[in-house]
């Protein structure tokens, strides 16, 4: 008889808000991950502003000197060489960090999901809980009139 005053499904709720305390947890990791990416980003975005900084002044330093000679011209052409290929590495660099950032968003995206399907659930099984509580609550009433 005693097991006729316990909810039945309190194992279900309990459960479901352990599930949602995880999804929540998810998230924010998923969050937190994305910040760390677009922190990643800026930076990337800073390094190939840079570079293109330095290869616009590398070409302007050329044009300044093409009168001084062959050899200064083949240095100056080289060093513009290694700053076009900086430059390269940089714009890859960025675009694969701008593809991860992206890959992360989504992340977040599927967690946000995921957490409101586990509060919809425990949503639903709160209800069950409150109607249950309803139904004991009136029929204790009518025992009692």
């Amino acid at each position: 008889m005693a097991d006729q005053g316990r909810y039945r499904l309190a194992a279900v709720r309990d459960a479901r808000e352990r599930a949602e305390r995880g999804k929540r947890s998810e998230l924010a990791d998923a969050v937190g991950t994305a910040r760390e990416a677009q922190a990643r980003l800026d930076a990337a975005r800073a390094r190939t502003q840079l570079a293109r900084e330095v290869l616009a002044k590398a070409i302007a330093a050329r044009e300044a000197r093409v009168s001084e000679g062959a050899s200064v011209f083949a240095v100056a052409e080289q060093y513009i060489m290694r700053r076009r290929r900086e430059l390269e590495a940089a714009v890859g660099e960025e675009l694969r960090v701008e593809a991860a950032l992206d890959e992360h968003q989504l992340g977040v995206g599927v967690a946000r999901r995921t957490l409101a399907r586990a509060r919809a659930d425990r949503a639903v099984i709160d209800r069950h809980f409150a109607q249950w509580r309803e139904t004991r609550r009136k029929q204790a009433e009518r025992r009692e009139d």
